[in-house]
């Protein structure tokens, strides 16, 4: 996967842009967001947000391109709610982005900024969004009263919005922020220290995390990262 920067004025819609190429889906985290798709043969899809990583075969003929969106825009942008679209994509009906992956990618782009000024979101989910990535450990009943719902009335705007029940968006935060400070630390040549990682990250304990990692990937989190090598040999010294 070749990641891509986002254009500054859509970073408030979109997290992320990417390519895709080859036979297979790399393994990799889950994304809870729903993705803008674009075929090789220029069709457009919208993919539901992820509790496991994903697998399987590529469109064949070229290459997969994605934008991904923010959580809770894809109400506002494409008048679908998020828990209405499949896990495994659904075409929408947006014309034909045919050309270069560059061309695509420019393509979904500006389908994203046409719709910008019509997108809305619901402000109490984006408040519940934003705590659970500032404190991905705190009970989600938690983040609902701070943002003044019930738990259930969260539940039901939060499905609407990001297409997930809270509790399992916030289990893929976790693992998003445990690989993210496995890689600083691989970064500045340590070893991760799994055990406190896992705490700052809001798990009960490594055991905790590796299961979740193993439940989410199908792999301990080390198979993610960029040096596996490193770590095994670091962990045979200790």
């Amino acid at each position: 996967m070749t990641a891509l920067p986002v254009p500054a004025d859509l970073a408030h819609l979109v997290a992320g842009s990417w390519v895709l190429d080859g036979d297979a889906v790399p393994r990799g985290l889950p994304q809870p967001a729903v993705d803008l798709l674009v075929m090789p043969d220029g069709a457009c899809w919208l993919a539901g947000p992820e509790t496991r990583g994903r697998q399987g075969a590529l469109p064949e003929g070229g290459s997969l391109v994605g934008v991904r969106l923010r959580p809770g825009t894809v109400t506002g942008l494409f008048g679908v709610a998020a828990d209405e679209v499949p896990l495994a994509g659904a075409p929408i009906e947006v014309g034909q982005l045919d050309g270069s992956v560059t061309e695509r990618l420019a393509g979904a782009l500006a389908l994203v900024r046409a719709r910008a000024g019509q997108c809305r979101v619901d402000e109490r989910v984006r408040i519940v969004l934003a705590a659970m990535h500032a404190a991905p450990g705190a009970p989600v009943d938690r983040h609902a009263a701070q943002a003044g719902l019930s738990e259930r009335q969260l539940r039901r705007r939060f499905g609407v919005a990001v297409g997930l029940r809270p509790k399992s968006y916030v289990r893929v935060v976790r693992l998003h922020h445990a690989l993210a400070a496995a890689h600083a630390a691989v970064a500045k040549g340590e070893r991760p220290n799994w055990a406190d990682i896992a705490v700052r990250s809001g798990c009960y304990d490594q055991s905790h995390l590796l299961a979740e990692f193993r439940h989410a990937v199908g792999a301990p989190p080390s198979m993610l990262l960029p040096d596996v090598r490193f770590l095994q040999a670091s962990t045979s010294r200790s």
